[in-house]
């Protein structure tokens, strides 16, 4: 038991540094979005003419003892009106040494960056802004984490990073609060019932009863994830290609997450479904082609305005204007308000 140990402990780091990878992508997507995100979670009202570049730092510190933290995101921002410097950990469990870790990758973040700078003489050490976006549901999670610290003079002051709880926000939450590139940690939901479910002494049938109502309630969640990601694509507040990315993490993380239990392959195949209504290629063509429709017929009936408003000008009648623009006469009328 003991050798299959550190084989286990390897798989494990090894997942949980996929799964890093795969919700980092969400902080790279367009400039547009990479900015609502930093906007939404920490407070901020950055314009996109406002920041010059959005750059991702170092997050691995070593100490002198050649202990190593890694932290999760660090972002710079260069803006008009300098750099302002961000912190982002995603966590699942309620783990008490987190404020500890956080208050460490802050100080050594804020060394690395006052490393060589001064101000009057006095060592300035600035920690970044933080954040800690819990992924599932705890209710002893509260909406900060703080610890405080005695200074050797006596004094006393609290350290505190605030907490996202991403369970208690919808998609229409995320929509709402600009927080689009959160959208596919939606997925997390199901993880801790599955996992109880997998471990608790009940029999093989029930179990897949147990499972197959978690990946009905997981296939809800998507849907619903999926209509929103379509309603801004529709609206064009979504890119196609952060779509496409957000589509492709979304699956990733499920995938992760869900592969070992239960019906999975089914939920799989009906969200395979659902993804391709979004990017499959024929619909996005018919999409196009109903858009650029849409358009001309658009630009048509601007064109017949154009017209009428220029006849009434030359004092032509409602009824000769609506015999040769095809326009009726409430529209004629209204054009004639216009002008």
């Amino acid at each position: 038991m003991k050798a299959s140990d550190p084989q286990k402990k390897n798989r494990h780091e090894k997942g949980r540094l996929k799964l890093d990878q795969m919700m980092s992508v969400l902080f790279r997507l367009s400039k547009r979005l990479r900015l609502q995100l930093i906007n939404g979670l920490f407070g901020e009202h950055f314009a996109i003419t406002d920041v010059k570049t959005i750059h991702y730092g170092n997050a691995k510190f070593d100490s002198d003892v050649y202990n190593r933290i890694i932290g999760d995101l660090f972002m710079k921002l260069r803006t008009n009106r300098g750099a302002f410097h961000y912190h982002v950990e995603f966590q699942t469990l309620n783990d008490r040494t987190m404020i500890i870790r956080m208050f460490r990758y802050g100080f050594e973040k804020a060394l690395e960056l006052a490393e060589g700078e001064a101000e009057d003489g006095v060592q300035l050490i600035v920690f970044p802004k933080q954040i800690v976006i819990f992924l599932e549901e705890n209710k002893a999670i509260g909406d900060e984490l703080s610890f405080r610290i005695r200074l050797p003079d006596g004094t006393e002051t609290m350290y505190a990073v605030p907490v996202l709880k991403l369970w208690t926000l919808t998609p229409r939450d995320l929509q709402e609060q600009n927080l689009f590139a959160l959208l596919p940690l939606q997925v997390f939901r199901s993880r801790k019932r599955m996992r109880r479910i997998a471990k608790s002494r009940r029999t093989e049938d029930e179990k897949g009863r147990l499972f197959a109502r978690e990946f009905e309630r997981l296939k809800g969640t998507i849907e619903e994830t999926v209509d929103v990601i379509r309603e801004l694509h529709e609206k064009r507040q979504l890119q196609f290609g952060d779509m496409e990315k957000i589509l492709q993490v979304l699956g990733n993380i499920m995938n992760y997450l869900y592969r070992h239990y239960g019906e999975y392959k089914q939920t799989e195949k009906e969200v395979s479904e659902m993804f391709k209504t979004l990017i499959d290629p024929e619909v996005l063509e018919k999409g196009r082609k109903k858009g650029l429709q849409e358009g001309m017929q658009k630009g048509v009936e601007e064109g017949k305005i154009t017209v009428a408003r220029n006849l009434l000008k030359l004092g032509v009648d409602i009824g000769t204007i609506v015999e040769a623009t095809g326009l009726t006469s409430e529209k004629v009328t209204g054009t004639n308000r216009r002008t």
